[in-house]
């Protein structure tokens, strides 16, 4: 007497289901399914969470881009962000005028500062420029992980600082330069998901110290439910 693959015969001659999933995917040394998995008569399958399709490997799963395949529920004048198992509607906005100070939107994800008034301390002092950024992370990140950079292009005066402002969530996030005219954002500590963390990084620029400009970079990352 002989079993199917995925039976096995009880001493009775009885062949009967092999339960793949109970066997092997609870340790993380044998286990089949990056996601679920689902016991089938002599076999098994992998499921995956919403926003994902199982790969061609059958046992790993990859992130659906709602916003490339206009799956997405974003209406008009939204700008769609991908993220890993899920999509987010943005629209960035300029600040309000204030202190004889405002902003026009220069592209999709910058602003820019009008002109100030001769007589005006206060906007001179205000950032020269602010840009939006939206960033995908799966849960759970090895750290310390690199986010983002920031630069100048046009470097006149002889020193930049870099420096985190506020937001949501900033107590996992640190500033690090990595070279004379780059500073980069660093996740330290890992984020369960689902969760969105904000943080506004600000960039100076001095010459013989004295503020030449700012530019405000306002960091949104979107932490994703699952680590892949």
């Amino acid at each position: 007497c002989s079993c199917d693959a995925g039976f096995q015969m009880r001493a009775s001659g009885v062949c009967y289901d092999v339960d793949e999933c109970q066997l092997f995917q609870s340790s993380p040394q044998t286990r089949l399914c990056l996601h679920n998995c689902l016991n089938l008569p002599g076999s098994y399958r992998c499921l995956c969470p919403p926003g994902y399709l199982l790969h061609a490997d059958r046992n790993t799963c990859e992130d659906v881009d709602e916003c490339a395949r206009k799956q997405h529920n974003c209406t008009q004048g939204d700008l769609c962000i991908n993220t890993f198992g899920g999509h987010r509607c943005v629209r960035p906005k300029c600040p309000p005028p204030r202190h004889n100070t405002s902003y026009v939107k220069t592209s999709t994800f910058q602003c820019e500062r009008n002109p100030c008034p001769m007589e005006s301390p206060a906007c001179r002092l205000a950032a020269t420029s602010i840009s939006f950024h939206y960033l995908p992370l799966q849960a759970n990140r090895t750290v310390p992980h690199v986010l983002f950079k920031m630069s100048t292009t046009r470097f006149v005066g002889d020193s930049l600082r870099f420096a985190i402002m506020g937001g949501r969530g900033q107590g996992v996030f640190s500033v690090r330069r990595s070279d004379q005219q780059t500073g980069e954002l660093v996740l330290t500590s890992p984020v369960v998901g689902p969760a969105t963390l904000e943080v506004e990084l600000e960039m100076s620029e001095f010459s013989h110290k004295v503020l030449l400009g700012k530019h405000i970079f306002k960091v949104t990352a979107f932490v994703s439910p699952y680590e892949f």
